[in-house]
């Protein structure tokens, strides 16, 4: 497919054009818009449906959210979808100020934001109320008395969470994520959805190995109630995953370790960060931004998982963070097709990693016209083109026979050796191609265990 940024940026503006929520009236227009690019099986949680203390919050709606200060209206929530906390109680009645500030959200830093404030989604035993206020119309408020006027609503709805499979030759599946819960946010949300449904688009040119998997829903409850109903048959196909959102800000792109580490998506992706992202981070486990990784990980389903974002801190991932300056315009194209390009870059490592039988004994003399297979290394008395990692090639060449022995993967000899896993691999294949060794591919399969 064209990997024109541009496609990124298109289609995250349309995605950021909904008003979605866990359940809001948005999501099916979502959904509907996303299922113009993909075919998606969609799956509805109803309201009140609860698993392990966590609960389906019901559709919640404002109809109005006004503050007024002799009798003048110096706020009113409704002029923008995050204007009011989300699942905030309705409130009529007067406040002083010293009681109204402490239902007011701002941040100085961001003076002509809205905040998003959602943890009552989540935790709705808790909920309150709160307005959302930008702070530059904040700092004109101040002692007098107020006048609140806020009025939600609350019905019963459905949580909408969907998938999209791609069937390879093998049931074993990676799953690739991103969320839908963040009403018109790009960075925190819809960027990350787009680079997805675009590298999905990709795949389908592609004759796979693996069967790929996109999970699109509402973060942590989407992904809570969409593996509680998942076959557990089903589950165990699932090898590992990658929760992907932040591509389009400035940041290092920025991979977290699985929680046990050293697996195979822990490799390839490190190789794809090293050898095609500009600039990288590698964290431990849950010490990016911190998402649906955890779930995913949970006993029970214990299936390998890495977010990779562009993440600044795990308190703040960047500036703009839950707020409403996390628009389309904040999206560089480049930076998101440098996510994109790393995740093709991964995909190819798991289609390709495979070991090596050898075909022969003894030592093959490399630069015979015979096999032609010669990297060449710096000779001080020979002038000779060679590249500026002659020597990682060079010391591969001192290694690579004992490596033919049909159980080192590709992808632990690119590791070894700080080597790119492609450049390697069209290498190893001139090996096959002149008859000295066979190639097979290598199966990824899930760890079990905590290794001490």
């Amino acid at each position: 497919m064209n990997a024109d940024p541009n496609r990124f940026i298109d289609l995250t503006q349309d995605l950021c054009a909904f008003a979605t929520g866990v359940v809001a009236d948005d999501n099916g227009r979502l959904f509907d818009r996303m299922a113009e690019e993909l075919t998606l099986d969609v799956f509805r949680f109803q309201s009140g449906d609860s698993f392990n203390g966590w609960e389906v919050p019901q559709n919640w709606r404002v109809s109005r959210a006004e503050l007024w200060r002799d009798g003048e209206l110096v706020f009113d929530g409704t002029t923008n979808t995050l204007g009011v906390a989300r699942y905030s109680n309705s409130f009529d009645g007067e406040l002083d100020w010293e009681e109204l500030a402490a239902h007011l959200v701002t941040n100085s830093e961001l003076p002509d934001a809205y905040m998003f404030h959602c943890m009552w989604q989540y935790r709705p035993w808790d909920a309150d109320w709160a307005l959302c206020v930008p702070y530059d119309i904040y700092k004109r408020l101040g002692p007098g008395r107020y006048r609140v006027n806020l009025k939600t609503e609350r019905e019963p709805g459905e949580m909408l969470v969907a998938h999209h499979v791609k069937r390879g030759r093998s049931e074993k599946t990676i799953v690739l994520q991103s969320n839908t819960c963040h009403p018109h946010m790009a960075n925190d949300g819809f960027a990350g959805t787009a680079v997805l449904i675009r590298l999905f688009q990709w795949l389908a040119t592609r004759d796979t190995h693996y069967s790929y998997r996109l999970v699109l829903g509402p973060e942590h409850l989407g992904t809570v109630f969409y593996l509680r109903d998942t076959p557990h048959e089903i589950v165990e196909t699932f090898v590992c995953g990658i929760f992907e959102e932040m591509p389009g800000t400035p940041a290092p792109l920025k991979a977290t370790s699985t929680f046990l580490g050293a697996q195979t998506v822990d490799h390839a992706l490190a190789n794809a960060l090293r050898h095609g992202a500009k600039s990288y981070e590698h964290v431990p486990w849950r010490m990016g931004a911190g998402n649906d990784e955890v779930v995913w990980e949970a006993p029970g389903y214990e299936v390998p998982f890495i977010e990779l974002t562009r993440s600044e801190s795990i308190e703040r991932p960047f500036r703009e963070y839950h707020s409403s300056l996390d628009s389309p315009s904040l999206m560089d194209a480049s930076q998101m097709n440098e996510m994109f390009e790393v995740l093709k870059k991964t995909v190819d490592i798991f289609e390709c990693n495979s070991v090596m039988h050898r075909k022969f004994n003894g030592l093959i003399c490399l630069s015979n016209p015979a096999y032609d297979l010669y990297m060449e290394r710096p000779d001080p008395t020979v002038d000779k083109p060679i590249s500026k990692d002659s020597e990682k090639w060079g010391h591969l060449l001192d290694c690579l026979f004992r490596y033919f022995d049909g159980q080192t993967t590709i992808l632990e000899i690119a590791a070894r050796h700080d080597l790119p896993f492609d450049a390697l691999y069209r290498y190893l294949c001139k090996f096959e191609d002149k008859d000295l060794i066979d190639i097979s591919f290598s199966e990824m399969s899930r760890a079990r265990a905590i290794r001490v």
